[in-house]
């Protein structure tokens, strides 16, 4: 996995002050022996002679004597001082070793334990490690990666070409900067990249490290986050404007109907008066409506949540939406397996939730097309789920408009009030279920909603706000 760093070399790590001093201590060792040999050379001579005259032969024999005494001490003292410096150096090295494999594996161990997606480079650009966090976020195996060219490895406008073209070529480095990348099975998913120098045991650049973590379902939590703190601030507001123009409203319905009994008993309005009577009759109703989904969205109310059989559900959704979709030249299609686990919820809301997204799909293809309702069971984390996907063929959503969708008044609508989908997103959290859209401009829209497998008895919980 990791190509190991080169050794240093063997006499930069050799032990030199602790080698000097026990060949200082050898020394001395070795000097005192000599000099006691000496002195006891001369005890003998005194022995010998007692008192007379030395021959002058005996001293060319003594003084061969003490340099072969000081020739055998000095290669006593090499040998020695050869011998312990091999031993110490050889002991040092081997602990040195020990250390570095000790280190080594700590430093193997970290880096493949984080969550991060770490990738170095050396400076021609070839891949020298690869942690197991980055093969899951590359989407790519450590033996495609290991040993080869980045620029073989990762094609050209590639996310991580750039990156590393950036940091190799002109070192510019980029810092938790969160970057679009499409894995080789067409996923698109978002990552957020930093690069740095990599420096060597001499300190000199050796390439560059890279660093990734996918961060697609923290973005989108975030911004459910958002949403629901938009949502919860809006609730209250919501309810009290709602409230506060009920009143009024109601009392300029009232005398419209009046205004207009008025009229007939004086043998009815003038064309004009008829037509302005109308239009304030459209625009009380609409009003009306527009207070019913302030209503829907702001009021906290107590639901019946029981097993709700979806594929009959559904059914009778296609059935209701069918002359609309025929109208509109759409295809409408159901493949929903009619053996599904049953959902908990209730069953007037989740319809809501459904209408409400099909006639948005029917809404994005003017000139007709095909929707599909698709349902799949499935088990996350243990819990199980129920997964419908209403799919479209329209125009699509632009990408900056994806994570507005589900802000109360936000629409891309003309005449739209902006408080269906956030409506519908409130139905789906009292659910406790998720509400997922994901969209290609030009290529139509999918609305992934997932609710949870009901359980054998019935339940009754009441939602707040």
């Amino acid at each position: 996995m990791f190509r190991p760093i080169p050794e240093a070399a063997l006499l930069r790590r050799a032990p030199y002050r602790l080698i000097a001093a026990v060949l200082l201590i050898l020394a001395l060792v070795v000097s005192v022996i000599l000099l006691f040999s000496l002195e006891q050379e001369k005890l003998l001579l005194q022995g010998v002679t007692q008192g007379k005259t030395v021959p002058t032969d005996l001293f060319p024999a003594l003084w061969q004597s003490r340099r072969d005494l000081t020739l055998v001490a000095l290669l006593v003292f090499l040998v020695s001082a050869i011998g312990i410096t091999a031993v110490i150096t050889f002991l040092h090295h081997d602990s040195t070793l020990r250390t570095l494999e000790e280190v080594k594996g700590l430093a193997r161990n970290i880096l493949e334990s984080i969550p991060t997606g770490v990738l170095t480079l050396n400076r021609s650009g070839i891949i020298t490690a690869v942690n197991p966090s980055a093969e899951v976020v590359l989407k790519r195996a450590s033996t495609d990666l290991l040993g080869h060219s980045y620029e073989s490895v990762f094609t050209e406008g590639d996310t991580i070409r750039r990156a590393l073209d950036a940091a190799l070529r002109i070192h510019r480095h980029m810092c938790q900067k969160d970057l679009p990348y499409e894995s080789r099975d067409r996923t698109l998913h978002t990552i957020r990249v930093s690069t740095a120098e990599l420096t060597g045991d001499d300190g000199r650049p050796a390439g560059v490290i890279l660093q990734a973590q996918d961060v697609t379902e923290w973005l989108a939590l975030e911004r459910r986050v958002r949403v629901a703190e938009k949502l919860a601030a809006l609730h209250t507001l919501s309810a009290g404007v709602a409230h506060e123009l009920r009143n009024p409203l109601s009392a300029i319905d009232l005398n419209l109907h009046l205004l207009e009994e008025e009229f007939k008993e004086q043998g009815g309005p003038a064309k004009q008066a008829a037509y302005y009577l109308r239009v304030l009759n459209a625009e009380c109703r609409r009003l009306s409506v527009i207070l019913d989904n302030f209503m829907k969205f702001a009021r906290p109310g107590s639901m019946g949540l029981h097993a709700v059989d979806l594929p009959a559900l559904i059914e009778h959704i296609v059935a209701l939406m069918r002359f609309e979709a025929e109208e509109r030249k759409i295809q409408l299609e159901q493949r929903v397996s009619k053996d599904m686990s049953p959902v908990l919820g209730d069953e007037t809301q989740i319809s809501q939730v459904l209408v409400n997204i099909v006639v948005n799909a029917f809404h994005a293809m003017p000139n007709g097309g095909r929707c599909c309702i698709a349902t799949e069971e499935r088990t996350e984390e243990g819990n199980r789920l129920v997964e419908i996907v209403v799919s479209d063929t329209g125009i699509g959503i632009e990408q900056e408009d994806l994570p507005r969708l589900f802000e109360p008044f936000y629409t891309t609508k003309s005449g739209g009030t902006g408080l269906g989908l956030a409506i519908a997103y409130r139905i789906m959290q009292d659910h406790g279920g998720t509400i997922h859209v994901t969209s290609v401009p030009g290529n139509g829209t999918q609305v992934v909603m997932q609710f949870p497998v009901a359980v054998d008895h019935q339940q009754s919980v009441a939602v707040g706000s």
